[in-house]
């Protein structure tokens, strides 16, 4: 009984980990999507460099809550990590597709999902060590 008790709280301790980091996240993005919509009120940017800017807030977003549930976490940041990029991928897939009308999950989008768990799981590990 012993070992089920320290594994659920090892588990339970992670996953608080992995929602703290994805709420982070998902805050950190709002905030930079926020101002690159204030400044688009001001400045015209192409698609191409819009898209730009936007795929940086979203993996410096990325980053800073792996880093954050890592932090939280104390071991095995890079399974936080990966847990903060795969549950801020499933919000955003989630939202893009109720917002779009269908639900698809392309090859671009399988693309994008796989840096996503590369540059969480990659900050999870930087984030261990901070």
């Amino acid at each position: 009984m012993k070992c089920w008790g320290v594994f659920l709280m090892e588990n339970s301790k992670y996953f608080r980990s992995v929602v703290k980091g994805t709420i982070g996240t998902l805050i950190l993005s709002f905030i930079g999507v926020t101002i690159l919509s204030l400044l688009m009120t001001k400045l015209v940017f192409s698609k191409g460099i819009f898209n730009m800017i936007y795929v940086i807030i979203s993996l410096c977003s990325l980053s800073l809550g792996a880093m954050i549930g890592a932090k939280k976490n104390e071991s095995k940041g890079w399974l936080v990590g990966f847990g903060v990029a795969l549950s801020y991928y499933l919000v955003l897939f989630i939202l893009s597709s109720s917002f779009n009308g269908e639900l698809a999950f392309k090859l671009f989008d399988f693309i994008k999902l796989i840096i996503a768990l590369v540059v969480g799981t990659l900050a999870g590990m930087l984030g261990i060590n901070l």
